[in-house]
C-alpha cells in the first residue's frame, strides 16, 4: 500500500489540477473559424482536424480512409496547423461548462488536453525544427502488414501511396530541421530510421511476396518499396552527417516543464512539490525492497538478493508460453477477486515481437477501437538480439516475477483491460484520445494494487518483482526533474538508474537517454500516485463501495486526464484553480 510519506505532497498537487476552464470567451454562441455552434458537431470537427494533421493517429484507431497518408510538413502547413489548433482550443473554451452535460464536459476537456498538448509540442517545444524524431511516427508502414483489416491489395495500395510520398516528406524534414540538434535525439532518430530501412526491405517486402495469388497492384509494390528504402537511406546519411555537431541542449527548463504538465496532463503544480513526491515514493519503495530482501536472506545485501532473484528465469524458449499462462492466470485473478469487470471476451495474443519492433522488451499493440470487425491485439515480448554476447542474451531473459508484473502492466488489468473499457465508452472522443499520465499511470498503478490483492502469492520474491518495476519508474520521475528543471547530466542519471533501480548498465544508459526526449516519462509514477489518491477519496465518499467498483468507475471515463476524472467522480469542489 502507498504510505503517508507521499500523501501530503500529493494532496497539495491534486488540489491544483483541472482541465476544464481557462481564459477565453465564456459564451456558447460565438463561432471560431470553421467551428460549428453545437458542441457535438464541434467535437467531431476538432477530432477530424487532428486526424488530418496526424493521419497515423487516425489509422491506429481504425479510420482507414487515412491509409497511406503522410502529413504535409511544409512551413505553411505547420503554420496552418498551429492556427487551426488555436482556433479549436478557443472554440472548445467558448462553450460554458454550465451549458454542457457531464459527458460533454469530459469530452471538451479531453479534446482540450489533446489540442493543448499538440500546440505545446508544435510551438513551445518547436519539434518540427528541433527534433528529428518528431518525423518518424508518421511513417506507420507497420500498420498495413500486422493485421488483415482489409484485402491485401488495399493494404498494398496504402504502402505504395506512402512510399511514393516518402522522399518528399523526408526532404521537408531536412529543410525544417535546424542544426545543431541535441545529440541524443539525432542518435535515436538514426536508430529508428536505420531500423525502418531493414523493416521496409525485409518485412514489408516479404509480407506481400508471400501472397500466392498476384494482386492487381502487384507490379507496383517492389518499385514503391525500393523508393521507400532509398528515401530512408538518404535520410540516414543526412542524420549521420549531423551527429558530429550534436549538442547537449535538450533541457526544457522549469517554466516549460511545468507548462508541459499543465497543457498536456491538466496538472498545475511546482517543482518543489514534484520533487517531494518523487523523493518520498522512491524512499518508500527502496525501504520496501530492503524489507523484501531481508525476508529472503537477512544476511545478504539487498543488491545481492535482487541479483540472485534475477537468475530465476525461464528458458529462452519458454518465455512466450510462460507469459501466455500468466495472462490467463491474471485474467482469472481479476475475475475471482473482483478487481474490475472485463467487458469483452476479446483477448491479447502473446507472441514474439516482430524484428522491426524489438526496440522495447515488451509492449501491447492493441487493435484500433474504431475497426469495423474484430482484429487481434498482441502482447509482444522481444527475444534477445542474437548478435549480443551469450552473457548479454542470458541477462535479457526476464525473471519470472518481473515477467508477471510486466504481464499485469501490459494486459490484465493494465493497458489491455483499459483498452477494452475504452472501446465501450459512450463517446468517440473518450474512445479516441488518451493522456500519458492516465494510460501509463493506470498500468503502473495496477502492479502494486495486484500485489496487494495477492498476485504472485504475496511472496517476498513477488514483491521484489513488483518493486523493481516501481523503482525504475521512481528513478524516471527523479531523472526527468533533474535533467529538465535542474543540472543533472545523462551520466549522473545513468548512475542513478544503476544504483537505485537495480538495472544493468546498458538499460541504465538507455533509460537516462530517454529522459532527454521523453520528459513526460515521470507520468508512470505521477499518474499512479494521483489514481491512488483518487481511490482513497472516492472510497471514503462512498462507504461500502468496493475496489472493483472504483476501478470500473475510473475506467468508464476512458483515458481522460486524471483531474477530469477526479472532477467527474468527486464533483467540481474536489478541484480548484480551474484553467
Amino acid at each position: 500500500m502507498l504510505r503517508a510519506m507521499s500523501r501530503r505532497s500529493l494532496i497539495a498537487l491534486v488540489g491544483l489540477v483541472a482541465c476544464s476552464g481557462g481564459k477565453g470567451p465564456s459564451t456558447s454562441t460565438k463561432v471560431w473559424g470553421d467551428a460549428p455552434e453545437r458542441f457535438e458537431d464541434l467535437a467531431a470537427v476538432v477530432a477530424n482536424h487532428i486526424y488530418r494533421f496526424d493521419p497515423a493517429k487516425a489509422v491506429s484507431l481504425g479510420l482507414h480512409r487515412y491509409d497511406g497518408l503522410l502529413p504535409d510538413r511544409t512551413p505553411a502547413a505547420i503554420e496552418e496547423e498551429r492556427v487551426q489548433l488555436e482556433r479549436d482550443r478557443d472554440a472548445l473554451l467558448s462553450h460554458d461548462a454550465k451549458t454542457l452535460t457531464p459527458l460533454q464536459q469530459d469530452e471538451r476537456d479531453v479534446l482540450l488536453a489533446e489540442v493543448r498538448g499538440r500546440l505545446f509540442r508544435l510551438v513551445d517545444m518547436d519539434v518540427a525544427r528541433t527534433n528529428p524524431m518528431s518525423y518518424t511516427p508518421a511513417i506507420n508502414l507497420d500498420a498495413y502488414i500486422l493485421r488483415d483489416y482489409a484485402p491485401a491489395a488495399d493494404r498494398a495500395a496504402a504502402v505504395i501511396r506512402m512510399c511514393k510520398s516518402l522522399p518528399g516528406y523526408l526532404a521537408q524534414a531536412r529543410t525544417n530541421l535546424q542544426p545543431p540538434m541535441p545529440a541524443p535525439w539525432i542518435a535515436t532518430a538514426l536508430l529508428q530510421t536505420k531500423g525502418m530501412v531493414t523493416f521496409v526491405d525485409k518485412d514489408v517486402r516479404q509480407t506481400f511476396a508471400m501472397i500466392t495469388i498476384p494482386l492487381a497492384n502487384q507490379a507496383e509494390i517492389d518499385p514503391a518499396i525500393d523508393t521507400c528504402k532509398a528515401a530512408l537511406a538518404e535520410h540516414v546519411a543526412w542524420l549521420e552527417a549531423q551527429l558530429p555537431r550534436g549538442t547537449q541542449d535538450f533541457r526544457l527548463g522549469t517554466e516549460k516543464f511545468l507548462r508541459m504538465l499543465a497543457e498536456t496532463q491538466g496538472v498545475e503544480t511546482d517543482v518543489a512539490r514534484l520533487r517531494a513526491m518523487a523523493d518520498a515514493d522512491l524512499a518508500r519503495n527502496l525501504a520496501a525492497m530492503t524489507e523484501a530482501a531481508k525476508a529472503i536472506d537477512p544476511a545478504r545485501p539487498t543488491a545481492a538478493v535482487v541479483a540472485a532473484m534475477a537468475k530465476d528465469q525461464p528458458a529462452a524458449t519458454d518465455v512466450i508460453a510462460l507469459a501466455t499462462a500468466q495472462t490467463r492466470a491474471m485474467r482469472q485473478f481479476v475475475l475471482d477477486h473482483k478487481i474490475a469487470s472485463i467487458p469483452s471476451d476479446e483477448d491479447a495474443t502473446v507472441m514474439e515481437s516482430p524484428a522491426f519492433l524489438r526496440y522495447n522488451s515488451a509492449f501491447l499493440n492493441a487493435s484500433g477501437v474504431f475497426e469495423t470487425r474484430p482484429l487481434p491485439s498482441f502482447y509482444y515480448i522481444s527475444p534477445p538480439d542474437p548478435a549480443w554476447s551469450a552473457a548479454e542474451q542470458a541477462a535479457y531473459i526476464p525473471p519470472k516475477m518481473d515477467l508477471l508484473f510486466t504481464t499485469i502492466h501490459e494486459v490484465y488489468p493494465g493497458h489491455f483491460l483499459q483498452r477494452l473499457h475504452k472501446a465501450k465508452a459512450p463517446s468517440r472522443t473518450l474512445q479516441a484520445f488518451c493522456t500519458y499520465s492516465n494510460s501509463e499511470g493506470w498500468a503502473h498503478y495496477t502492479e502494486e494494487m495486484m500485489f496487494d490483492a495477492g498476485a504472485g502469492g504475496g511472496t517476498p520474491q513477488a514483491r521484489i518483482g513488483m518493486l523493481k518495476e516501481a523503482l525504475l519508474r521512481n528513478v524516471r520521475f527523479v531523472v526527468a526533474l533533474g535533467i529538465h528543471t535542474g543540472t543533472m547530466t545523462v551520466e549522473e542519471a545513468t548512475q542513478l538508474f544503476a544504483d537505485k533501480a537495480f538495472v544493468d548498465p546498458g538499460n541504465a544508459k538507455q533509460q537516462a537517454t530517454r529522459a532527454t526526449f521523453d520528459p513526460m516519462y515521470l507520468s508512470y509514477t505521477l499518474g499512479k500516485l494521483m489514481i491512488h489518491d483518487l481511490r482513497t477519496a472516492w472510497l471514503a465518499a462512498h462507504p461500502g463501495a468496493t475496489l472493483g467498483q472504483f476501478h470500473d468507475e475510473f475506467l468508464s471515463h476512458g483515458c481522460a486526464p486524471i483531474p477530469v476524472i477526479r472532477r467527474a467522480m468527486l464533483g467540481s469542489s474536489s478541484v480548484t484553480k480551474p484553467r
